[in-house]
């Protein structure tokens, strides 16, 4: 009896093992086949932390202007990107806007180039076979100017910024002598007269020392007078197009009346264009000619009462009947070089540049128009009534194809020179006539 019951508490001992065996080999079985393929339940990576096991990026941002630098700083461009993607850091580097196009074409030649590279409209012909076409991105497809600037059938290059040519003016001056905004070339001729004969004031700051300041009439207002953006394209189907007649030379005749007048102070050759904006800041001067970027100087500069400033179009028409033809301008295009080594990052920070969270207020602080369908921005009280003209127009304002590129290389060809010329009393018919030959003669050589 002794042996029966040991025996069954050994096959209860030996059936209670197995059946422990088999519980414990199950439940190891089990969670196998949960890690294997079954989801995990551990929590997710958050995304930022995703951001952040990713490879540190670098992405290389030239740029022109002081201006824009400031801008950037002061809304901290980089780190309100970081927070987007922490792995990329937008790396700015500031060059002279006289060197940055030189620039660009020695480190082109190194195979340097940067990341993203803002361009001027006139140099993406210059740097076609070496840009990303951009034609695919959202923001090429909602600008409202990228594809007016295509180049061989390819966007290249989305605009940041569209801008008008402005006269800024001290209201408290054209109060002063009953001035209103002048409609026609004339009226605008004769306010700068009419407040050159009060001989208080300057009646238009010149920069003339440093030639660009003339852009807005040398080089702008033969479009105007065509109401031809493309103008320069135009110019370079013509044999003589500085006669009496065309629209370059019709322009000049304005631009020399300005000159003859002799409203921009006695020396507007020796002043240069900081001189310039300071005399017209400081109420020396009751009007500049300058874009619409000018506001952001202004802004900048203490001593000015914004309340006082204004802005109206220049007025190049002859009579209120006619159009009233006025420069719109885009400008900065944002391209991504063939040798990136981040395209995929580029594009990515450029879509970011472009959306709500950052491109309304870049534009509002920098006081320029949208060139995104769909986004307006504020310009504040400067520009109230400024765009309040019968028969308004815009020209849209581009740099001339490939013909005109080799002639205004062939004849070192210089608006702005002329400009200069024009002010130190240069003799005008014979200038037209030299200018002539000299087009006449690159042109030959185009065919």
């Amino acid at each position: 009896m002794h042996q029966v019951r040991l025996r069954m508490t050994r096959i209860l001992s030996t059936v209670l093992i197995a059946v422990l065996m088999v519980s414990l080999f199950s439940g190891c079985g089990a969670k196998g086949n949960t890690e294997a393929e079954g989801p995990s339940n551990e929590p997710n990576t958050p995304p930022q932390q995703e951001a952040e096991q990713k490879d540190p990026v670098t992405l290389k941002f030239p740029i022109w202007s002081t201006i824009t630098e400031d801008l950037l700083n002061d809304l901290d461009l980089v780190n309100e990107y970081k927070k987007v993607n922490p792995h990329v850091t937008i790396e700015l580097e500031l060059l002279k806007d006289t060197e940055y196009e030189n620039t660009m074409k020695i480190r082109n030649a190194a195979n340097e180039l940067p990341d993203i590279m803002p361009l001027k409209s006139s140099w993406l012909i210059n740097f076609k076979d070496n840009l990303l076409p951009l034609d695919d991105m959202d923001i090429a497809k909602n600008n409202m100017f990228a594809a007016d600037f295509a180049v061989d059938g390819h966007i290249l290059g989305v605009p940041e910024s569209q801008f008008n040519e402005f006269v800024w003016y001290h209201k408290s001056i054209f109060e002063e002598y009953g001035i209103e905004i002048p409609k026609t070339w004339g009226e605008f001729v004769a306010a700068a007269q009419k407040i050159k004969d009060g001989g208080k004031y300057i009646p238009v700051a010149m920069g003339g020392k440093d030639a660009w300041p003339n852009y807005p009439f040398n080089e702008f207002m033969p479009s105007l007078v065509a109401n031809d953006g493309d103008y320069w394209s135009t110019m370079a189907t013509k044999d003589e197009p500085f006669t009496k007649g065309e629209a370059f030379y019709e322009a000049y005749v304005k631009i020399q009346q300005l000159y003859d007048a002799k409203v921009m102070g006695p020396d507007p050759l020796g002043v240069g264009f900081d001189q310039s904006k300071l005399m017209f800041g400081s109420k020396q001067a009751a009007m500049i000619a300058l874009g619409q970027w000018f506001g952001s100087d202004l802004k900048s500069m203490t001593d000015v009462d914004m309340n006082d400033i204004g802005a109206f179009l220049l007025p190049v028409r002859d009579s209120e009947d006619e159009p009233f033809n006025t420069v719109s301008m885009v400008d900065t295009f944002y391209t991504i070089p063939k040798t990136s080594k981040h395209p995929e990052e580029a594009e990515e920070f450029l879509t970011w540049f472009f959306s709500d969270a950052w491109y309304p207020k870049y534009m509002t602080e920098a006081q320029l128009q949208s060139t995104m369908k769909d986004v307006k921005i504020d310009l504040g009280t400067t520009f109230n009534g400024a765009f309040e003209v019968s028969n308004l127009n815009y020209v849209l304002n581009k740099a001339g194809n490939e013909d005109y590129k080799k002639i205004e290389s062939a004849i070192k060809f210089d608006v702005k020179k002329m400009g200069q010329d024009m002010m130190a009393g240069k003799d005008f018919d014979k200038m037209m006539e030299e200018m002539n030959n000299s087009w006449k003669n690159a042109r030959s050589k185009l065919k």
